[in-house]
């Protein structure tokens, strides 16, 4: 699984930690929506954050999405 975002955004976090204290390994790529937009629209068309890339490549978005995800 790939954490798309910065950790600076509380929602990015709250997922991270989520991950962290699961024990779900999890790699991050830390691009930014305002310095990255285009990067960002590849991953995710609505360019929001976080995303999560699945180990399928389905991508998750929207922080309570991603948690409902996690905790199936």
């Amino acid at each position: 699984m790939i954490l798309v975002g910065q950790y600076d955004s509380p929602y990015v976090r709250r997922v991270a930690i989520t991950l962290h204290h699961t024990g779900i390994p999890f790699t991050r790529n830390p691009i930014s929506v305002f310095g990255d937009a285009e990067a960002m629209a590849k991953i995710n068309p609505v360019v929001r954050i976080p995303s999560l890339v699945l180990d399928d490549g389905e991508v998750l978005i929207d922080s309570a999405a991603i948690l409902d995800h996690l905790d199936e």
